[in-house]
């Protein structure tokens, strides 16, 4: 089932790239901003609003450097999921994605997905995500995420990786948030961090509450266990809505199933919003 979101995908990607070919040149209301080059780069960072989505393209190698844009649809890097064998996908090249002066989405989340290279994400005035989720998931080189002006969320956040740190100093509301790290990362530090959340929950969420999950059962976190890591993690953070949280976290067994489950619920809404979006421009496409 997995296999056959990836292949949906990919088809929307080639219709995507085929529609966005028809166009005589670059504009600041473009449907799909996919950035090829310093000179796509370059153009856009003249545009303060992006009102559909923005990424790398495949194609893309090195610094993603785009100042200058305060507001877009929604943003989307690589992948949902990871290489197949056999697969003759293009690996992307980008090392780090900067957009200082992004301060919301309008119309979707904010995904970076199996980007191989990258390094580190610099999102550092992004207020608030509206009309969907962000997911940080597969990048092997990523360490560190901070997003220190992440106010709201509508949707829900995952974030799986080798993390070593995760700072939402601003964060006040969220569906909710999975975190799955390989790395040094502190879950019940971060859950103290973030008992003062209130939980938003969604018809169609995988989960409530703030859930951490590392190799160590003893660094766990989970927002409705007043027993969460050593006792030491119990959370007072406020919720919404009369949801239960539909995971404990308690056992590393639990842990990879969890993230993957929620991933695939992350996939498809973001899957509907490509469906929705090129449905858009192949009906404006025939007004033309």
């Amino acid at each position: 089932m997995t296999s056959r979101y990836f292949l949906l995908f990919g088809s929307l990607l080639t219709a995507i790239s085929m529609v966005s070919a028809e166009g005589t040149g670059m504009a600041c209301d473009d449907y799909f901003v996919n950035i090829d080059n310093t000179t796509d780069l370059s153009f856009y960072s003249s545009c303060p609003i992006l009102d559909f989505m923005v990424g790398p393209s495949h194609n893309f190698s090195g610094a993603f450097d785009l100042p200058g844009v305060q507001s877009i649809g929604k943003f989307s890097s690589g992948y949902f999921g990871p290489k197949f064998t056999g697969s003759t996908r293009v690996e992307d090249g980008v090392t780090t994605v900067s957009m200082p002066d992004l301060v919301n989405t309008t119309a979707g989340g904010v995904l970076f997905g199996y980007l191989n290279n990258l390094t580190s994400v610099d999102f550092r005035k992004l207020e608030t995500i509206n009309g969907g989720d962000i997911a940080i998931i597969g990048n092997y080189e990523l360490r560190d995420i901070a997003l220190p002006s992440l106010a709201n969320v509508t949707g829900g956040a995952l974030f799986d990786g080798p993390f070593d740190s995760i700072s939402l100093p601003a964060l006040k509301t969220i569906s909710y948030l999975i975190v799955k790290s390989t790395g040094d990362l502190d879950c019940i530090a971060l859950g103290k961090n973030l008992s003062s959340l209130t939980f938003t929950p969604q018809e169609g969420d995988f989960s409530v509450g703030f859930t951490c999950w590392t190799s160590d059962e003893k660094n766990t976190y989970n927002s409705s266990d007043v027993n969460s890591g050593s006792g030491s993690g119990a959370s007072t953070s406020s919720r919404s809505g009369n949801a239960s949280p539909t995971v404990t976290g308690s056992t590393a067994a639990g842990t990879s199933k969890v993230a993957s489950e929620a991933g695939s619920r992350v996939k498809m809404r973001c899957i509907n919003t490509m469906v929705a979006l090129v449905s858009l421009v192949g009906f404006v496409g025939l007004m033309l």
